[in-house]
This record gives structure tokens, C-alpha cells and sequence, in this order.
């Protein structure tokens, strides 16, 4: 089995967000070498979450994305805490998306 890598969870927030596929190339563009990883994606993609109004129905989406990530463990867990769930603050969405998480990914986000 495949580990889960940089392609799929950009393919999986393209579901949620199709406008992210344009932000995630062109955030990436100058990029020529360099390590893929699921921090980079998220690194990416909170700036992204910040700029946008999101549907209630993509809230849910990500919030359940995050919860599962979380979930998952090891680098799908440590990426989406530390590149997202720490950060939500930042970008004044922990109000916002905090109470769609489940308790495990509530306990990643600053008040």
C-alpha cells in the first residue's frame, strides 16, 4: 500500500476546493526541486482557507478532512496540526471551524 503523500492531499482538498488547484500551482510554480510533503500542502493551503468564503457545506468538508487527519496519525496527523489546527488563529478561523472538528483535532487549536 501506497503511503498517503503531497499529490493525494492536494487532490483531496481540490475536492473540497476546486479553486485550489490554480492557488497550489502557482504557489508552486518557481519550484524546481525540493522535498513534496503533506506540511508543504498545508503550508499552502491555510493562506488559501484565510482568503476565501467557504460554503457551510466546505466547512464541514474540511473540518471533517482535518478530523480524519488527525485521526490517521503520524505525518498526515503532525502536518495538519502544525501547519493548520496551531495557525487557525492567525487567520481567525479557529471560531469558525473549531466546533465542526472532532475533540481530538479541538484539542490542536489555540482559543
Amino acid at each position: 500500500m501506497n503511503p498517503y503523500g503531497e499529490t493525494d492531499l492536494v487532490n483531496d482538498l481540490v475536492r473540497i476546493f476546486p479553486e485550489f488547484a490554480a492557488y497550489w500551482k502557482e504557489d508552486n510554480e518557481d519550484r524546481e526541486f525540493g522535498s513534496s510533503s503533506l506540511h508543504r500542502v498545508y503550508m499552502s493551503f491555510l493562506p488559501f482557507l484565510g482568503r476565501i468564503q467557504p460554503t457551510q457545506k466546505q466547512w464541514h468538508l474540511v473540518a471533517h478532512h482535518l478530523s480524519q487527519a488527525v485521526a490517521s496519525g503520524g505525518d498526515q496527523e503532525n502536518a495538519a496540526y502544525t501547519c493548520v489546527l496551531e495557525h487557525l488563529h492567525q487567520v481567525q478561523l479557529n471560531r469558525i471551524l473549531r466546533p465542526l472538528l472532532s475533540k481530538e483535532a479541538q484539542a490542536y487549536v489555540r482559543a
